[in-house]
């Protein structure tokens, strides 16, 4: 693991834009002279092959190449996290050098593999050293996509396992929300959407699995009040609709997420249970 220093564990968040393009840029260098972009990108040094040049190109709004050459308009948060998201696209680590022969039998140097995984996850590592320093904090996940680490003292429950139950109908849907969650451009109704989401899971719980049979009535009842009267999921006259959207769809959204987490483990502790002769 990447070490954070004294200063950006006291002061988390104070990453300003330019400095993160600057960041961006070393990570860029560091990478590139590792030949970490060879395979995929082609680039072996300063000078930057056309092929990848008009690749990004098509990819992005913006001119990726040269990194440390962009004008101040491109410095936005969008083209540095569009950036380092091709970037790890294109990474592998490369193996060990071998002596290699062309077809007309003249010799060479050249690295005789490459690990895909391994340079990606060495790229995220580095990356996610710096991003979690950048405003309320980001990630690049192994998927490859920067997303919002969440608020303090509440990321641990984003990060939570999704415990294997039933994939179709739970895991899934519930791993489908928490990306939605974690858009940093997510909007009210689309963080509504992920709240309903939520919902919809402990709704099939309920009817499929019995979720009354683990939970307290009360903390049932709870659950679904919630989301039928704060105008989440059905539209009528005595729902509340005067409150703060953003400050109450954070909390219910993370409500919901650790009832899940506590609700799935109760269920399968207790079908383990129903299961023994």
């Amino acid at each position: 693991m990447t070490r954070r220093y004294y200063s950006s564990r006291k002061r988390p968040g104070s990453l300003t834009i330019d400095e993160l393009h600057l960041k961006l840029v070393n990570l860029y260098s560091l990478f590139r002279d590792k030949a970490y972009f060879k395979e995929k990108a082609g680039i072996k040094g300063p000078d930057v092959p056309d092929a990848i040049k008009h690749e990004a190109a098509l990819a992005l709004n913006f001119r990726l190449f040269p990194v440390d050459g962009w004008w101040a308009t491109d410095r936005t948060e969008d083209h540095i996290f569009d950036a380092l998201e091709f970037l790890y696209d294109h990474a592998s680590r490369p193996g060990p050098v071998v002596w290699m022969t062309t077809e007309t039998n003249w010799n060479y140097e050249d690295y005789g593999s490459y690990d895909e995984k391994a340079g990606r996850a060495e790229f995220r590592e580095r990356a996610n050293a710096f991003l979690a320093d950048y405003k309320s904090g980001y990630e690049l996940t192994e998927e490859g996509v920067v997303l919002a680490l969440g608020t303090d003292g509440l990321q641990h429950i984003l990060d939570a396992e999704i415990v294997p139950y039933d994939e179709a109908n739970v895991d899934s849907k519930v791993r489908d929300a928490i990306v939605k969650w974690r858009n940093r451009h997510l909007s009210l109704d689309e963080k509504k959407t992920a709240i309903r989401e939520m919902a919809d899971v402990f709704e099939w719980l309920k009817k499929a699995k019995n979720l009354a049979g683990v939970l307290d009535k009360k903390d049932e009842s709870v659950i679904f009040d919630l989301a039928n009267n704060f105008a989440v999921r059905h539209h009528n006259p005595n729902q509340k609709i005067n409150y703060d959207r953003a400050i109450w769809y954070s909390w219910i959204f993370h409500f919901y997420l650790a009832t899940y987490h506590a609700a799935v483990r109760l269920l399968i502790k207790h079908e383990k249970k129903g299961k023994k002769p």
